[in-house]
């Protein structure tokens, strides 16, 4: 993450501060270490009108996966956003 953010800063140059980078990192690498468990994907999708989601594998799709992908991508919107806010 650190290589792509510098990169990116050197095309846009994006306020940046310390603090933000220790909490977009932070909080990347904490919902990371939880979602990557699966456990906790299986859980939510239970406990949201979902648990047929979770189950599926069926014509190519697995919705553990996919909704483990959608939650990755949703965390590191918001570690982007601490990183170029805070």
């Amino acid at each position: 993450m650190a290589a792509l953010l510098s990169l990116v800063w050197l095309v846009i140059p994006l306020p940046l501060a310390v603090t933000g980078l220790a909490a977009g990192f932070a909080w990347s690498m904490a919902t990371h270490a939880l979602l990557d468990r699966r456990w906790p994907v299986r859980w939510l999708l239970q406990h949201t009108g979902s648990p047929a989601f979770a189950d599926l594998r069926a014509a190519g799709l697995n919705g553990l996966y996919l909704a483990d992908q959608a939650l990755h991508q949703t965390a590191l919107l918001v570690s982007a956003l601490m990183i170029t806010r805070l």
